[in-house]
C-alpha cells in the first residue's frame, strides 16, 4: 500500500505543477481500465495441456506527463491491479515512468511503458490472453519505424533482475509487416533468455519466430470483415546447462477471421510439434520447480497433444459503443482432436486521454 500512495503522490504533485509550466508545454494525460471475467472449464486436468479456473479482475492505468516541441513526452503513472475476492485490496502495483517521442516514421519508448504500444500480430503462441491481461507493461524499451505500407519493430523487455530466489530474464522482441493492395505478409519474433538465480544455476535460451502472409478483404465490403493468414511458427530452445544441445520444433497455422457489425468468428488452427518441450522440466529454482509459464508466456495449449494440433475457435459479440470503449463477450472453444474445452469471457476496456478532449492549457 505504501508503493501505491508514493506513486500516487507524485502523480498528484505532477499534476498540479503542470500549470505553471503549461505555457511551453501540454499537460498529457492517459487512462485505461480493463476489466476481464474469464471462466475455463477444461475438464479433467490429467487430459487437458492447460487447467481450469476463474480469471476475474481489474486493472486501471493512470498517467500524466508533459508534452513538448514535435513527438516527445514525459509520462509517470501506474498499474492498479485487483483479482475479485482477493483477501487483500489490490494485487502488486507497477510503475510506469518513460519518454516516449511520435513521429511521422519514428517513433521511441524507453523506461517503464504500456504493452499497447506494440504494434506487431502477436499470435497466442507468444503471449497468452492472461500474460496480456496481467502484464500490460515493458520494462526497458522499444523503437519502432513505419511508413504508409510497412513497419518494423524492435524492443527489449527486462522481465527479471537477478536475486537470491528470481531468476535473471530479458525478451527481445521483434515484429515487421508490409502491405500491398489487400495482401500483407510479415514476421514476430522472441528471444527470452531466461538465466540462472543465486540459488539455481543454467541459462535457456527460448526463441520463437512466426512468418506469416494474408490476405484482408474488408474494405471490399462495407458490412463486413474478412481475413485470412497463414505462418510457419519455429522455436528455438536450449537449455545449456542442463541438457546442452538445442532443439528446434515447429509447426504451421492457419487463421480465419469474419465480422459482420457486432458478431465475429476467429478461428486459430496450429499443426506441429510442441512449441514449449522445457515446460515440465524441474530447473526453474532449487526448490525443483519446472520452468512452467516462467520460461513461456504463450497459451500453453501450443504444446498440443497426442494429435499434434490445436484448435482455438473464438464466437463473440462486440458492439460498436463510443469512442475509447470496447465490449467483447466471448464464447472459445478449445479443441486437440481428443478433448475439449470451453472458456467465457466478458470483457470491458475504456481507453481515454488528453488527444480525446480539448487541449489543456
Amino acid at each position: 500500500m505504501k508503493v501505491i500512495f508514493r506513486i500516487l503522490g507524485l502523480w498528484l504533485c505532477l499534476a498540479l505543477a503542470a500549470p505553471m509550466v503549461a505555457s511551453a508545454q501540454d499537460i498529457l494525460w492517459d487512462a485505461d481500465f480493463d476489466f476481464r471475467f474469464d471462466n475455463r472449464e477444461y475438464g479433467d486436468p490429467s487430459k487437458m495441456i492447460a487447467p481450469s479456473g476463474t480469471l476475474f479482475g481489474a486493472n486501471m492505468r493512470p498517467e500524466i506527463g508533459l508534452g513538448w516541441g514535435y513527438g516527445h513526452k514525459l509520462m509517470l503513472g501506474t498499474t492498479i491491479p485487483a483479482d475479485m475476492g482477493s483477501e487483500n485490496f489490490m494485487g502488486t502495483p507497477e510503475l510506469l515512468a518513460y519518454y516516449a517521442y511520435d513521429g511521422d516514421k519514428f517513433s521511441a519508448s524507453l523506461g517503464l511503458f504500456p504493452r499497447k504500444r506494440l504494434r506487431g500480430r502477436y499470435s497466442y503462441a507468444f503471449f497468452s490472453d492472461s500474460y496480456r491481461f496481467y502484464k500490460p507493461t515493458i520494462e526497458g524499451m522499444l523503437i519502432q519505424y513505419s511508413k504508409p505500407d510497412w513497419f518494423v519493430e524492435l524492443g527489449c523487455d527486462w522481465n527479471g533482475l537477478r536475486s537470491k530466489t528470481r531468476c535473471e530474464m530479458f525478451t527481445i522482441i521483434f515484429a515487421g509487416e508490409a502491405r500491398k493492395g489487400l495482401s500483407y505478409a510479415g514476421y514476430t519474433a522472441t528471444l527470452h533468455h531466461h538465466a540462472s538465480s543465486d540459488s539455481a544455476r543454467g541459462v535457456v535460451d527460448n526463441g520463437l519466430a512466426d512468418f506469416y502472409i494474408g490476405l484482408d478483404l474488408s474494405s471490399l465490403w462495407y458490412d463486413i470483415e474478412f481475413s485470412c493468414q497463414a505462418a510457419w511458427v519455429q522455436a528455438y530452445q536450449n537449455d545449456r546447462h542442463h541438457i546442452g544441445t538445442p532443439i528446434m520444433p515447429g509447426g504451421y497455422e492457419l487463421e480465419v477471421s469474419m465480422r459482420r457489425n457486432d458478431i465475429g468468428l476467429r478461428d486459430t488452427f496450429y499443426k506441429g510439434e510442441d512449441l514449449m518441450p522445457y515446460w515440465n522440466l524441474p530447473y526453474e529454482d532449487g526448490a525443483g520447480g519446472i520452468y512452467g509459464d516462467n520460461l513461456y508466456f504463450g497459451d500453453p495449449f501450443y504444446r498440443v497433444g497426442e494429435k499434434g494440433f490445436y484448435n482455438r475457435l473464438e464466437l463473440y459479440w462486440e458492439p460498436k459503443l463510443s469512442e475509447g470503449l470496447n465490449l467483447r463477450i466471448s464464447s472459445v472453444h478449445h479443441w486437440d482432436g481428443i478433448h475439449w474445452g470451453w472458456q467465457q469471457v466478458v470483457s470491458l476496456r475504456v481507453s481515454i486521454g488528453s488527444e480525446m478532449f480539448a487541449p489543456i492549457r
